[in-house]
């Protein structure tokens, strides 16, 4: 017994109605077609969420990224951006980007980092209490490459986790000027260790779509 069609005679007749009059090689082509126009509308979806917020910095550097709607912009002191997550009064996450000018170095800045790093998390042990120092690595936030410092420390007797990256636009060798971002949550936010800071949650967002320029083309967001 043949199917029958849910859509009425006087509307039809149906796109695949149409098709089954047409070749194999006409059927594949619109199926593909179809698939490609799911994806563009998916894609534009994606990009044009009305829950989040779009930031664009110009000084001291360009920079652009988006946030969702847990966080409110703060004041915070020698910050550029500041954002704080809270549920009910208490503290979950926090997204701050801070300047960083590197002293004049040769060579390449992948080099550079590491060694700069030493001085910075020599700070971050006197600025957090109970500071525990997790790992170390080297890292890419789209067209900004860097160096991350991951650490355990206390706000109060919560636990806190913290993750700093120094990041520069990837530009030729030399270049001196770039952020570093701070990253800050806690096990409440849902963020099971230190090493899972930016990757789910409320700061995967600000962190994956951060990009030097004002561009927001090629994010990983």
């Amino acid at each position: 017994m043949g199917g029958v069609s849910a859509v009425k005679p006087q509307y039809g007749p149906t796109l695949v109605q149409i098709l089954a009059r047409r070749s194999l090689a006409v059927r594949i082509a619109a199926a593909i077609g179809a698939a490609l126009l799911l994806a563009c509308v998916v894609v534009l979806a994606l990009i044009t969420r009305p829950d989040e917020t779009q930031v664009l910095i110009r000084k001291p550097t360009t920079f652009n990224f988006v946030y969702g709607p847990q966080f409110k912009r703060v004041a915070q002191r020698n910050s550029i951006v500041a954002l704080r997550n809270e549920r009910d009064g208490l503290f979950l996450d926090s997204y701050v980007i801070r300047d960083l000018e590197l002293p004049p170095y040769r060579g390449a800045v992948g080099g550079m980092l590491p060694l700069y790093s030493n001085g910075y998390l020599a700070k971050l042990r006197t600025r957090y209490p109970s500071f525990r120092f997790v790992g170390e690595a080297r890292a890419r936030i789209n067209n900004g490459i860097g160096y991350q410092l991951t650490f355990i420390s206390k706000i109060g007797t919560r636990t806190l986790y913290g993750r700093h990256l120094l990041l520069v636009e990837d530009l030729p060798d030399g270049h001196r000027r770039g952020v570093i971002i701070e990253l800050e949550s806690t096990p409440r936010a849902g963020t099971p260790n230190a090493l899972a800071i930016g990757t789910a949650g409320a700061l995967k967002a600000p962190l994956r779509s951060f990009r030097f320029g004002e561009d927001r083309e090629g994010g990983t967001s």
